[in-house]
């Protein structure tokens, strides 16, 4: 499969960028639409050019643009699929803190999946948690089965660890 997540794509890049005048809108979607075409070619070099050239476009402070959530997560993906995940892990983590960042569920995946691989399991399970919580289980559809299997394990221990009103005996024996 080719750099550039499927589940990513954006529904329209008018919604992202809607108080940007025009013209600049106009200019960071075409960048931000040759960036996804390089991705999903295995060009990565050249769609951070383009993610890059649209990040560079966008007004400071650019955490008021939700535009730049989608340029940071676009990055992180293309990283991703680079296997480079320290790199792909901090731009993630940097988008969480733009516009609707905390909402967006395939942010929290590709997190929990860097923070896995790069053996951060604590913070693996609770990027996964937060990507089921507002994605559903169908957002692992097309991912490896080691991450919802981590998960499920995670959420499996949780509960068995947890105090349960059900409980026979309710101090330790």
């Amino acid at each position: 499969m080719g750099i550039g997540s499927r589940k990513r794509k954006r529904n329209s890049t008018g919604d992202l960028m809607s108080k940007l005048p025009h013209d600049l809108r106009m200019m960071i979607d075409k960048l931000c639409q040759k960036g996804d075409q390089f991705a999903q070619i295995d060009q990565p070099d050249d769609a951070l050019d383009q993610y890059e050239a649209a990040w560079e476009l966008l007004p400071s402070p650019k955490n008021q643009w939700p535009a730049a959530t989608w340029i940071l997560l676009a990055a992180g993906d293309v990283y991703f699929e680079q296997r480079n995940f320290v790199v792909a892990e901090q731009t993630l983590h940097e988008a969480l803190n733009f516009p609707d960042g905390e909402t967006n569920p395939f942010i929290w995946l590709r997190l929990g999946q860097c923070r896995f691989e790069l053996g951060d399991l604590n913070g693996a399970a609770m990027a996964f948690e937060q990507a089921l919580k507002i994605g559903g289980d169908e957002l692992f559809a097309d991912e490896d089965p080691k991450y919802l299997n981590f998960l499920k394990t995670q959420l499996g221990i949780m509960r068995v660890h947890s105090p349960s009103a059900t409980r026979r005996f309710q101090k330790p024996l």
